[in-house]
């Protein structure tokens, strides 16, 4: 599947060159998505020599399979943040998120990337007591917003609520662009890190070696020691592009998953049908849910594009940035961001470019990699682990859990973490590093 990202924006010519032999730098970027490329430009930008790799393409991964929501509003966020770290706490996640929406705004003037502010909103499929609950941190922590009595959505809903001054854009477009503002990094494409041993990455064809290295490789190429392995699950979800549907004005995403809803141009963009990876999608999720749900809510649009993206969910719902690990203090990681990357990716570069070059960050006790994992969600990922390290059938190259085919995109995907592998058995998403035996048809 392709997705409309990919075919509506030009792929710049010159920007990357193969890794052959050892090179070093300052800082060592991993992951060529918009999380590595903006830590990348930034630290660019502060004076250090930084090198790039990526194992495949630049922008190929999760950041070509977005909806490219730029919004400080992740669904009901707020509320749970004040109820358990408190109103501080809170208040600085949305300063940082919407700090990252004007950064990225003013990123698209020097990267055109059809930049459009827009109203973010969050609608009650439900009860509205969530909604409620929100509106109260809201105005608690001083969020300008606004409630509508119902949403311009075709779905049964009991009112939205607003947050103002967000916005939405292509994110190929700034990523490409932001390639050719920063000559002094060093890129390298189809160099996959296959291990990192103190201040060096190796890949296949050659090695880096650096004074600080950058994990923006989505689910972290180190995940033990670090324990990422239990601190994150990976989600899949499903995105189509309409020609032929009504328009909406904002951005839309129901309060308990349902579906969401943006413009681009002439397309109606329609989000939902998630599931965990490894346990689907069943015949009512994915592609399927979404396609029911348009032929009966637009029966004269026309389908143009669909694609489906990956995402780390953290624990609680909030990114881990910053040092990977106590042991390794010039080593850093930008992950979790639980399905919002667009805004997460410049709070990450921001965060660990001050890291790098000054030592501490304003938001790193927010959002450190070494905060408490006590959450409900530990215990359903242990439990999903400890039942498909036992059963029987493929397995997963990263820690040997049973793999589950997943029929509608024709790959092995790893319930407990989250590797994906294709029927030839390469590596499609991590965090797996080595591929598995091909499959016998």
């Amino acid at each position: 599947m392709t997705s409309l990202w990919e075919a509506s924006a030009v792929r710049p010519q010159g920007y990357a060159k193969a890794l052959e032999g050892d090179r070093s730098a300052d800082v060592l970027v991993i992951g060529g998505g918009i999380a590595g490329v903006l830590c990348a430009y930034l630290l660019a930008e502060a004076g250090c020599r930084c090198v790039l790799v990526e194992g495949g393409q630049v922008g190929a991964g999760v950041t070509a399979n977005t909806t490219a929501k730029v919004t400080a509003q992740h669904g009901l966020v707020y509320d749970r943040l004040i109820k358990k770290r408190g109103a501080d706490a809170a208040r600085l996640y949305f300063e940082a998120n919407q700090a990252a929406v004007a950064g990225l705004r003013q990123l698209a003037d020097a990267a055109p990337c059809d930049f459009e502010e827009k109203t973010a909103y969050v609608y009650a499929t439900g009860s509205t007591a969530g909604i409620e609950r929100e509106l109260a941190a809201y105005e608690q922590l001083g969020i300008p917003h606004h409630v509508l009595p119902s949403a311009p959505v075709p779905v049964a809903n009991r009112g939205a609520l607003g947050m103002e001054r967000q916005a939405q854009f292509n994110p190929l477009k700034l990523l490409f662009g932001l390639l050719g503002l920063m000559p002094s990094v060093d890129v390298y494409e189809h160099a996959f890190v296959r291990d990192v041993s103190g201040n060096t990455a190796r890949t296949d064809r050659g090695s880096v070696t650096a004074g600080h290295i950058v994990f923006a490789s989505h689910y972290p190429l180190v995940n033990v020691p670090g324990l990422y392995f239990v601190k994150e699950h990976q989600e899949r979800s499903y995105a189509l592009a309409l020609e032929g549907a009504p328009l909406v004005d904002g951005m839309f995403i129901g309060d308990a998953g349902g579906f969401s809803f943006r413009t681009y141009g002439d397309f109606l963009l329609v989000g939902g049908g998630g599931h965990r990876t490894g346990q689907g999608p069943k015949p009512t999720e994915g592609y399927a849910k979404i396609r029911a749900f348009a032929d009966e809510a637009y029966p004269g649009a026309r389908e143009r594009y669909a694609w489906a993206t990956q995402d780390c969910m953290s624990l609680d719902h909030v990114p881990y940035i910053g040092v990977h690990r106590r042991s390794r203090p010039n080593q850093y990681v930008a992950t979790g961001f639980s399905k919002w990357g667009m805004t997460g990716a410049l709070v990450a570069a921001r965060a660990i470019a001050d890291l790098v070059v000054h030592g501490r960050s304003p938001v790193e006790a927010l959002f450190s990699p070494q905060r408490s994992m006590l959450a409900p969600s530990l215990l359903s990922n242990a439990d999903v682990s400890a039942a498909n390290l036992v059963k029987p059938g493929r397995r997963c190259s990263h820690l040997g859990c049973c793999l589950a085919h997943n029929d509608v995109e024709d790959s092995w995907d790893c319930p407990c973490h989250g590797s994906r592998f294709a029927a030839d058995g390469s590596v499609l998403e991590g965090p797996a590093k080595r591929p598995i035996a091909p499959e016998r048809r």
